[in-house]
């Protein structure tokens, strides 16, 4: 059985046999199998990408000061969201909550 008579058999209403059923779990897995290789594609090229960012990170944190994401984002040139998402990769990384300007956010620190 095709794929397109998978699909025209299910618009139609027709009662699920054996073939299909096989054939509907093969696509699974191919579709399974598919999202599994973007998913790695996508987060070794991230990797490889916020590395040099990593050290950058880790550099500008060593003076062991509570700083927020958006000062890490403002001293590195890059969007606030960025840099929270690069600092959640750095290894004992201390996470506390800071005030400023009367809102609560969070501030890293090695």
């Amino acid at each position: 059985m095709t794929t397109k008579e998978l699909y025209l058999n299910i618009t139609e209403g027709t009662i699920v046999t054996a073939e299909m059923a096989e054939k509907a779990q093969s696509e699974l897995a191919k579709m399974a199998v598919e999202a599994t290789k973007r998913a790695e594609k996508a987060a070794a090229k991230r990797s490889s990408e916020d590395a040099p960012l990593v050290e950058a990170m880790q550099t500008l944190l060593s003076d062991h000061k509570v700083r927020t994401a958006s000062e890490m984002a403002e001293a590195l040139g890059i969007s606030t969201s960025k840099a929270t998402a690069v600092a959640k990769r750095i290894p004992n990384l201390s996470v506390s909550e800071v005030q400023v300007n009367r809102r609560i956010v969070k501030g890293y620190s090695l």
